[in-house]
């Protein structure tokens, strides 16, 4: 039955008074904005003055809110509605209200009910001994209780729920979006632990809304106790600020936040704090500046013709701040600072644009050196990087054609400047013949030119202080590893750089009822001019390489442009793959490389060079989704020493979970080992119940026998609650610091 509040006696007399009859669709058009669907098994009035009683399975509506009861009676003088017997209001925003009893006016807008108790969004619940409901929007609660916590057992008992805030008056205000409390307790476990005259928090209907986070707290040997007490400001749908101060009670207040903005184009986050170290010790002896501060920053935004706009910017007033005051970048940023080693920050402005034939990249990139033994005058800065791709199509020649164009200028205020050009023209065809061989042919042009100004400066591994008669020995023997012996200070140098080759891969496959395998053997041949160029130009963008399973097959293993793989030479290897039913699988690869003649445009420590190359492969173990071991290894050629070796084992067996990884390598020179670096980490966590978990984390420096860092963790864990204890050890010392001992205390209550 459709009518308006004002028409509601009228159809109800329609069905005849002192009756009884079952309501059907009546329909009256007048204002939409406050008709009635009012609809129950029976109605029943006596006289035309009496109230209109309905009965069973009642429901009424009135725009976009709902009334369910066992019996309604409707008063038409007082416009007043009165609801018995299992009462419940749905709200259009998927709240839902019960009480035992409730008065209401005709459009469900005010009233007063007893017994009170409301399911709100993401399954929180507010209960009360009375409510006044207001048509302002607000909902007043007597002797109010608050929780996100589940109440009864899966059984229907009741139990304690973790925490629980219960206040003498609770207002929410669904205008404003918030829940206030008055002269409140907040209980855990049925214990009170805090109470307050008045607090508020934002409605749990609501993505967004200002207020206090949950304080963080700790220790450490370091800062001493510390707390870090959030505030969060909404400031719109798309913009808001957090506010974490930070006090530690041996170095100072940290004043710290986070400011984000998301538009439909384009993105800022932006985060920063400083502080007064006046009284920080180590911070004087480290810097100077007693004002210390940290900015980390990512933005993009989207410009006309697919170019998109790229910044970060990641600095620190001094090398020791982070150490000092355990700062790191924090929730969308962890992932996009770039912190390498994290000993080194990274500051870009880049302008990129992709298009399905082509690539461009024009960036500027600047660095901040960490360490404390380097002077960041001899840090290159790229002013600026350009890089541009494009895929050719030539009629009828089949197969890849790409264009490369580069430039690059690297600037060191203490140091060499780079000026770089590259141009380079590859192309690659593939084709498989019937019986399965498959042959690739490839083939490059390139074409080099640098110039150098303060070559006789040198870099960063150059770079001795100040000029003692220890640092002037070393400069001269690093100065005998630089183009040219370091003895001039500006020169230009081109070279060109042409490579030809082809590879064959004959993958051989089997099939049995209890298992698959998979044998490939792989050959690739690469010829380039035998020119060692390292005597005119610096190595500066390939100077992290590794030669493993990886790079094998790279038929120019250099990691950048500057180095470049001369000479002729073979790469071979064998590839095999096992696959089992129960979910087993095994797979492996070991290969070499042998050349003509020996090259020097690789250090020795990465056993290639020779005519024989190390043999590096790796064999891999995956067991469903429970276990995974990644193994790499490099060893001599001459004497299967080990000289580099890394694993990785990752496994889950019911409540427990593991990560161990290993890595081992070795320095050589003439053949005779000279130092090991070997490193053990581990984590395991074990789940005690579905709601307690422990864990622990371990770091090992095996060549010195020293532990490095360790933590261990406990938490807890329900629907309502997320608590966390976290001890940590960082044995790292050098730069003015001592080995640090924290804990840390974090509660999460889901729901303020």
């Amino acid at each position: 039955m459709a009518i308006s509040r004002g028409a509601l006696v009228t159809a109800l007399l329609a069905l005849g008074t002192s009756s009884a009859a079952a309501l059907q669709d009546i329909v009256v058009t007048e204002d939409a904005d406050e008709t009635v669907l009012f609809q129950a098994d029976a109605v029943v009035r006596q006289t035309v003055d009496s109230p209109i009683i309905a009965t069973g399975n009642v429901r009424a509506t009135f725009g976009g809110q709902l009334l369910t009861a066992q019996r309604v009676e409707y008063d038409p003088d007082s416009d007043l509605v009165t609801a018995y017997g299992e009462v419940a209001i749905y709200d259009e925003d998927g709240q839902v209200y019960f009480a035992d009893e409730a008065q209401l006016t005709g459009d469900l807008a005010d009233g007063v009910a007893t017994n009170f108790s409301a399911l709100l969004a993401g399954d929180s619940r507010l209960a009360g001994s009375s409510v006044v409901r207001r048509a302002s929007g607000e909902n007043d609660l007597n002797n109010a209780v608050y929780t996100a916590c589940e109440v009864c057992t899966e059984e229907g008992d009741d139990r304690t729920p973790t925490w629980q805030v219960k206040a003498l008056r609770v207002t929410q205000d669904e205008d404003d979006k918030v829940i206030r409390f008055r002269h409140a307790f907040v209980e855990v476990l049925g214990v009170p632990v805090f109470y307050t005259p008045y607090f508020q928090i934002a409605d749990p209907s609501v993505d967004r809304q200002s207020g206090f986070l949950t304080p963080n707290i700790g220790t450490s040997t370091r800062t001493g106790f510390e707390v870090e007490i959030p505030y969060y400001w909404a400031i719109s749908d798309y913009q808001d600020i957090t506010f974490s101060p930070r006090h530690l009670t041996e170095l100072g207040t940290l004043l710290k936040g986070e400011y984000r903005l998301r538009t439909h184009d384009g993105g800022l986050v932006v985060q920063s704090g400083f502080i007064d170290s006046n009284d920080d010790d180590v911070a004087t002896e480290l810097d100077p500046n007693a004002f210390r501060w940290h900015f980390f920053g990512s933005a993009f935004k989207e410009l006309r013709d697919d170019w998109l706009m790229q910044v970060d910017i990641n600095v620190v007033s001094d090398k020791g701040y982070l150490r000092t005051y355990d700062i790191e970048p924090e929730g969308e940023l962890r992932d996009a600072v770039d912190v390498i080693q994290p000993d080194r920050l990274i500051n870009e402005l880049a302008f990129t644009r992709r298009l399905p034939d082509s690539y461009t990249d024009i960036s500027a990139i600047a660095f901040q050196s960490l360490r404390f033994a380097d002077d960041n005058d001899f840090q290159a800065d790229a002013l600026p990087r350009i890089t541009h791709i494009q895929d050719l199509e030539v009629p009828g020649l089949g197969g890849d054609l790409e264009i490369l164009g580069n430039f690059l200028y690297l600037n060191r205020p203490g140091g060499l400047d780079t000026t770089r050009g590259i141009t380079s023209l590859t192309y690659e065809r593939q084709h498989t013949t019937r019986g399965g061989h498959r042959f690739t042919g490839f083939a490059q042009l390139r074409g080099d030119i640098y110039r150098f100004e303060d070559a006789d400066l040198g870099i960063e591994s150059c770079n001795t202080g100040e000029g003692t008669p220890s640092e002037l020995n070393r400069y001269e023997n690093c100065r005998e590893t630089l183009p040219r012996n370091g003895e001039d200070s500006g020169f230009t140098t081109a070279r060109f750089l042409p490579t030809v080759g082809a590879e064959w891969s004959y993958p051989l496959a089997r099939l049995t009822d209890g298992a698959t395998y998979i044998l490939e053997p792989r050959v690739q041949v690469a010829v380039s001019p035998e020119k060692d160029f390292s005597t005119d130009v610096f190595n500066e963008d390939s100077q992290f390489f590794q030669f493993d399973t990886v790079t094998l097959f790279d038929w120019s293993k250099a990691s950048g442009f500057d180095q470049w793989e001369d000479g002729q030479r073979l790469n071979y290897g064998l590839s095999a793959t096992a696959v089992y039913p129960n979910g087993l699988t095994m797979s492996g690869l070991v290969g070499q490389q042998l050349r003509i003649d020996e090259s020097n445009a690789f250090d020795p420590d990465t056993g290639l060079g020779q005519t024989t190359s190390d043999l590096v492969g790796n064999l891999d173990i995956r067991f469903g989704r429970h276990f995974q071991l990644d193994n790499r290894f490099r060893v001599d050629d001459q004497d299967l020493t080990l000289r580099r070796a890394e694993s990785a084992l990752r496994a889950s067996v019911g409540p427990v979970s593991t990560n161990l990884s290993y890595l081992r390598t070795e320095t050589q020179e003439l053949g005779i080992t000279d130092e090991r670096d070997e490193f053990l980490s581990a984590a395991l966590a074990y789940r005690l119940t579905d709601k307690w978990t422990v864990g622990g984390a371990w770091r090992e420096n095996l060549a010195s026998g020293e532990t490095t860092a360790q933590s261990l963790l406990l938490r807890y864990t329900d629907q309502c609650t997320i608590f966390t204890v976290n001890y940590k050890f960082d044995n790292t010392t050098g730069g003015g610091f001592d080995q640090n001992r924290s804990l840390t205390f974090n509660v999460d209550f889901t729901g303020f």
